[in-house]
Order: C-alpha cells, then sequence, then structure tokens
C-alpha cells in the first residue's frame, strides 16, 4: 500500500556556550522597546500563571504581529522560522511540518501542542493542525512558543514544544495583499467593547490564496522503476494553496466565549505516492477545524481561584480525486482517491490556582473524548468503503499537580506531575522540575529536567500493531542577560527519545525498539547598534543520532542560522533585511546520495507608517531575493530500492518572489 509512504524521522542533538555584551541608547522611536524589554514581557505558556518571560521556567519565545510582518513573514509557518531550532519543512502533498531540534518529518503526525487562543487543535487523526500554519499573521496578535518537552500542562502532543497562536481582539482594522504566482488575500478586525459593563466582543477574518504554478519537480518515481514513459515528471508541481477562517470572542466579566473556524486547502503537489500528479492547479485536500469553548472563572478569594472550560470541536479532512498512479500502472487510466474523514470533540477541565505564602499550587483535572465521525475511501469512482472503524473512540482523563515555590525574591523552584489516562493506549505519567536564579540584575540562570509523550494517532493505530506511546525525557541549562535595548540567551539541551514510532512499508507503524538523542545549543542576540540601526539573530547548532544505527536522524538540519537588520531612517519608515540560513540534511538509512545541500536565503521589507493618511501602513517585500534553490530530502522507491523516489529532491519554495501589502487601522 505505496500511498502511505513517507520519511519518519526520529530525535537529536548537542552542546553549549556563553556570552556578554553592552547596549546603545536609542532613539525616540525605539525607547518604548526598551522600556518594554525593561519591564519584560509576561507568558503564561510555561506555567499558566502569568510570569515575566525570562523567569518562566522553561524556553521562550513570543513574536509579535507587527514585528512579524516587518521581518517579512505572512504566514503563523513562516513565523515560527525565526524561533530557535525551528526548521520548516513539508511532505509530498503539501502539508506544513515542523521540525524542532532535529525532530518531527513525519508522515502521519506532528509533535509540537498547536493552540488558538488557548484552544487545542491537534487532531487524533495525525496530531496535526495544518490550517493554523497557514493563518496569516495579520490575523495575529502574537504567538507564544515554548521548545520542549510541555506534556505536565498541556498533555499529549507537547512532545517537542508548545505553540499558542493569540489573534488579535482589539482595535478595527483591514488589510489586503498581493503577490506573486496569484497570491492575494485580505481581512480585518472588528472589536466593541464596554468598560463599564465590563464587556467584549471581536470578530476576525481573514482569507488567502495562491494559485500556484511556481514548483518544479524533476524525475519521480516512475523513472527509477522504469515507467518513466507513463509519468507526468518532469514538469510543474500542484501547488494551489487556500485560506479562510473567522475568530469570534466575546467576554463578559468573568466569562468566555470563544467560536473558531479555520480551513485550508492545497493541491497535491508531488504525488502522495511521488508520482508527479497532472499538473491542473487545483485544490485537492482540504481540511478545516471547528471549535467553541466556554470559560468561566471563579474568584473564591484573594489567594483562591478556579476556572472552568467547555468545549466542543471537530475536524473534517477530505480528499477531492487525489492522484495515486499514472496511466498504465496497474489501470488504463489514472487511478484516483476520494476520502472522507471527520472526528469530533468534547472536553471539559477544572483548573484550580491557590497562593499561600511562598507556594502558589495549581491543581487540574481535564476530560477528552474523541469519536471517529466519518471515515471513507474510494478508489477511481467505484463505491466508498470505510476504512477506520466508525466505533473508534479515545477517552482521555487527565489530572495535574504542580507548586510554584519562591525559595528567595531570586530563586524560584517549579515542580509538576501529570497523569493521563487512555481508554486505548493504556497511561502515562510525565514530570517536570525547574529552577529560576536571578544570579543579578539583568541576569537569568534557569535549569529543567521535563519529559513528554505522544500517543499513537487514529491514522497510526490503524495501520500499525500494538504502538505505545512514544516519550521523550530533556535536560535544559539556561542562561538569559538582558540590559536596556538589549538581550543575549544561551540555551543547551539533552534530549532521550524512547518508543519512537516509525514506520516500515511492508509491516507499518510500531514503536522503534532502540532509542534516540538530540543535543544541541541555542544562541540569540539582540543588540540596538545605533540609535535607527537593530540587529538580531539566533544559531542553533543539532546533533542527533539513532542508537540503532549510529547515524543522525534523517530530513532535519544540524545547523539553523537566522541574522536580520532593521534600519529605522526616519521615525515613521523601517527597512529590514533577514538572512535564513538551513544546513545540510542527513538522507534516510539507505539512500546513497550525498547529503541534501544547505540554503540560505534572503528576504527585502520595506514599510511606511501613516502612508498618505494616517492609519495607513504600506509594507512591501521580496522573499528570496537571490533565487536560491529551497529543497527537502525525498524518500526512498521501496520498489526500485535503493533508488530516490525524486532523485533531485523536492522544491518547498518558487524562487524570487514579491509581495505588497496595505493595512488600515482606524
Amino acid at each position: 500500500m505505496k500511498y502511505l509512504s513517507h520519511m519518519n524521522i526520529k530525535k537529536t542533538s548537542y552542546l553549549a556556550l556563553a556570552l556578554a555584551f553592552s547596549h546603545t541608547a536609542g532613539a525616540r522611536d525605539v525607547t518604548s522597546s526598551y522600556l518594554l524589554d525593561d519591564l519584560g514581557e509576561q507568558t503564561s505558556i510555561a506555567t499558566r500563571t502569568k510570569l515575566n518571560i525570562d523567569y518562566a521556567p522553561g524556553t521562550i519565545s513570543i513574536l509579535h504581529s507587527d514585528d512579524l510582518i516587518s521581518h517579512g513573514a505572512r504566514t503563523v509557518w513562516e513565523a515560527l522560522a525565526l524561533v530557535p531550532g525551528f526548521e520548516m519543512s513539508m511532505d509530498e502533498t503539501g502539508n506544513r511540518q515542523v521540525l524542532v531540534r532535529g525532530v518531527g518529518r513525519t508522515y502521519s503526525s506532528g509533535n509540537i501542542k498547536l493552540l488558538l487562543n488557548d484552544v487545542a487543535l491537534n487532531s487524533e487523526l495525525l496530531s496535526l493542525a495544518n490550517p493554523l500554519l497557514n493563518m496569516p499573521v495579520e490575523q495575529v496578535d502574537r504567538i507564544e512558543v515554548m521548545r520542549g518537552p510541555g506534556s505536565v500542562m498541556y498533555g499529549e502532543s507537547a512532545y517537542m514544544g508548545v505553540v499558542n497562536v493569540i489573534t488579535r481582539k482589539q482595535g478595527q482594522r483591514v488589510f489586503a495583499a498581493l503577490g506573486d504566482k496569484g497570491a492575494a488575500a485580505g481581512g480585518g478586525v472588528l472589536a466593541l467593547s464596554d468598560a463599564e459593563r465590563q464587556f467584549g466582543m471581536s470578530l476576525n477574518v481573514a482569507g488567502w490564496k495562491r494559485d500556484g504554478g511556481g514548483l518544479h519537480a524533476g524525475e519521480d518515481a516512475g523513472y527509477a522503476e522504469g515507467f518513466g514513459a507513463l509519468s507526468n515528471a518532469p514538469g510543474l508541481a500542484n501547488d494551489k494553496y487556500g485560506y479562510k477562517s473567522a475568530l469570534l470572542n466575546l467576554n463578559f466579566k468573568k466569562f468566555s466565549l470563544t467560536a473558531q473556524w479555520l480551513e485550508d486547502g492545497a493541491g497535491d503537489h508531488f504525488g502522495i505516492n511521488s508520482y508527479l500528479p497532472p499538473s491542473e492547479q487545483r485544490i485537492v485536500t482540504r481540511q478545516r477545524h471547528r471549535s467553541v469553548e466556554a470559560r468561566q472563572l471563579f474568584a473564591l478569594s484573594d489567594e483562591l481561584q478556579a476556572e472552568f472550560r467547555l468545549g466542543w470541536g471537530d475536524f473534517t479532512r477530505q480528499r477531492d480525486r487525489m492522484f495515486l498512479y499514472p496511466v498504465g500502472m496497474g489501470l488504463d487510466d489514472y487511478t484516483y482517491l476520494n476520502l472522507n474523514y471527520r472526528e469530533q470533540r468534547t472536553n471539559a477541565a477544572l483548573d484550580v490556582a491557590w497562593e499561600k505564602g511562598r507556594n502558589t499550587w495549581q491543581m487540574g483535572w481535564a476530560f477528552n473524548k474523541i469519536d471517529v465521525e466519518e471515515a471513507n475511501s474510494q478508489f477511481n469512482g467505484e463505491p466508498a468503503s470505510n476504512w477506520l472503524d466508525l466505533d473508534q473512540k479515545r477517552l482521555i482523563s487527565s489530572f495535574t499537580l504542580q507548586d510554584q515555590f519562591r525559595a528567595t525574591d531570586a530563586l524560584t523552584f517549579t515542580a509538576g506531575l501529570r497523569h493521563d489516562r487512555y481508554n486505548d493506549v493504556g497511561h502515562s505519567t510525565t514530570p517536570r522540575l525547574a529552577a529560576v536564579w536571578q544570579a543579578a540584575p539583568g541576569h537569568v540562570l534557569k535549569v529543567q529536567y521535563a519529559e513528554a509523550f505522544r500517543a499513537p494517532t487514529f491514522y497510526e493505530m490503524r495501520f500499525g500493531n500494538q504502538i505505545k506511546p512514544e516519550t521523550i525525557a530533556t535536560r535544559e541549562l539556561g542562561y538569559t542577560y538582558r540590559q536596556g535595548g538589549g538581550l543575549a540567551r544561551v540555551t543547551v539541551f539533552d534530549s532521550a527519545l524512547r518508543q519512537q514510532i516509525i514506520f516500515d512499508e511492508t509491516s507499518g507503524y510500531s514503536n522503534l525498539s532502540g532509542a534516540s538523542s538530540s543535543r544541541g545549543l541555542e544562541l540569540e542576540l539582540e543588540r540596538w547598534l545605533s540609535p535607527a540601526l537593530k540587529m538580531d539573530g539566533n544559531l542553533a547548532l543539532i546533533r542527533t543520532e539513532d542508537y540503532n544505527t549510529g547515524q543522525p536522524t534523517p530530513g532535519a538540519a544540524n545547523r539553523l542560522f537566522n541574522l536580520g537588520m532593521e534600519w529605522h531612517p526616519a521615525s515613521e519608515y523601517t527597512v529590514d533585511l533577514r538572512l535564513r540560513h538551513v544546513g545540510p540534511r542527513q538522507r534516510e538509512v539507505g539512500d546513497l546520495r550525498e547529503k541534501l545541500a544547505g540554503y540560505s536565503t534572503v528576504g527585502l521589507t520595506a514599510t511606511a507608517f501613516n502612508f498618505a493618511s494616517r492609519g495607513l501602513t504600506l509594507r512591501a517585500g521580496i522573499k528570496n531575493l537571490f533565487n536560491q534553490a529551497v529543497k527537502v530530502p525525498s524518500t526512498i522507491d521501496i520498489y526500485a530500492y535503493p533508488a530516490p523516489n525524486y532523485r533531485d529532491d523536492l522544491p518547498m519554495a518558487e524562487g524570487r518572489a514579491a509581495w505588497v501589502q496595505m493595512t488600515y487601522s482606524f
């Protein structure tokens, strides 16, 4: 059953270093940035209680929308490339992928927890939430990212990290954008509030599309198997994309209601079986997330608070005439697949926070019920049949206990424990222990040990046998130096991964018998070089190893680098130059090709605020300024082993591309 093929990946990484520097005083329009740095940003992603980002346990990044747009990021997926240790990738059918610290390039599962306004979106089918990655940055207020295990607070899927996308809920604004390859986008935010009545409402809508036609594929799997004459390759991939969403938020006193709908669509790109589809430039795969969640906060006393959450959601995945095989390979015509899948989730949770003396206790209970509502497929218009048992369901009960103990004004310990019980894959207990020490003003040291797990997805269970959850244990040591408008941060991590879920073409999914590791160093730097010029960058060095083979895990880079220069020639103008470097990628075991070479791209973005009218912002940019090839590794063809499916690999992004955007705030 070749249409299941993919590249599996395991996990691993590297070492560390330290650094210090001084800052330069800023001009009038950057003084506020200095002030914000001194006050410190707050986040609740690490502990679910608001803490200064520098003093929260774990490794955290916060990406602000206006900064991201100025840097040239157009979607959440592109924005995450700015996070140290995050690598963007793509599978053969165009699904967005995020590799964290060398882990994550699999066909069927995601390794990070994806939340939209604190509501989890990962499906049980694949543990993915592709539409969220395609969300335009204009819809976003900020993106909070925690690198490393997060299961103690977030449960399943928080394996390599947690990403929480917080959307805009204040002000009125509209935007429109145009780009190459028929790209167009638009949307807006409408917000109403009444402080006296403690009422607020916001509606955030957006959509975008791209006609595609910019990705050129070389020889496909048909050539390696002797069917080159039947192939559509070489040729253009079916890389059409589309996205639309509507997000409603209501607040009244201590009650809130969130309703979210987001949907994306994509062409089948290079083919699910690595046979190039006809270049029809049409949407083949559609994925939709819908959710409604109500929250009620109870202030029982000055020291004791509780929050109750009740939610519903569903996930739908449809494939319309997905190309499987070319003419002549078993049939006289193309072979197509139609697929429909829908799962429904209901959830309830109760969180209690109690502050007593130097301790802040958090206790939580959560229940999730996921039902498969539809799962059928048909080939070439034949009668549909169910490929997944419609009686399949997943029941998850979770209990969490965490204590933050302030030993001194400068030293805080955090200890947490979570127990998850599943009806279908057993149970899991995950601990976390962390310490944060402010050694001196501006100098913060962090140390953490945390574990996480990922339960097998419905897809893995359908095409596997007695699969257990995969686990990870990570040790981290971090140092942060912040002064005025300057920042330096270094993080060393060491992860041990066990029971990894891997895929084999002949036997399906199973747990890897051995273990693997991910070790590395992440370095971050921000500094004002002059009153009008800011530099920021980060570097991740990653060393992975599969102990079964002694080789690095395939598909991910061992080196990731970002460097940006932001110039303010005047108070209402900025010019931003970004360099992105991705190192070489390791091949699969048995693939005799050399490592896939790395690439470096440069992006240029110019912004004019209050352009022609107050509140009107004009932005224009060029992605991949020097037209570099950006590719991801192709997999091995099992029928022509060890020949690759695509000998010249898979182009992930078109060449040089221009875009322009206007935003009006009123």
